[in-house]
């Protein structure tokens, strides 16, 4: 598997990709995403790793356009999230497939989500990228 500088990643899925594609290229320990704040320009947040910077760019993704609600929502979804009435705090992990730099091995990445709200209501997400451990 290797990257590609085509366009592969559309909208906020696109973006969903792209986010966990930079923590796990970067060893990101811990991005927070907040339903009343825009989301982050991920090729700006790559900017260190010119390769995936630029497939980043190759995706063309119209930060101003995209939902971080919907980015989030996809987000708790992949993780199994259920809302709940009864907690203030919910959690859930995703398991995603990689390759290590460009034409690397393919290898497992581990992310835990915890989904709250804000006292104003916004929907507060951290996601965090788990250590690989040899």
């Amino acid at each position: 598997m290797s990257v590609t500088l085509k366009k592969e990643w559309r909208g906020e899925s696109g973006s969903c990709n792209g986010l966990l594609v930079t923590m796990s290229r970067l060893s990101i320990p811990r991005i927070e995403l907040r339903s009343d704040q825009p989301p982050p320009n991920l090729q700006a947040v790559a900017s260190s790793r010119p390769a995936t910077a630029a497939w980043l760019g190759a995706q063309q993704f119209d930060y101003g356009a995209l939902d971080n609600n919907e980015i989030i929502a996809t987000l708790v979804k992949s993780a199994g999230i259920r809302k709940s009435f009864w907690r203030s705090t919910v959690s859930g992990s995703i398991l995603a497939h990689d390759c290590v730099e460009n034409e690397g091995p393919m290898v497992e990445r581990h992310f835990d989500l915890r989904l709250s709200r804000t006292r104003d209501g916004a929907h507060h997400l951290i996601v965090s990228l788990q250590s690989q451990e040899a």
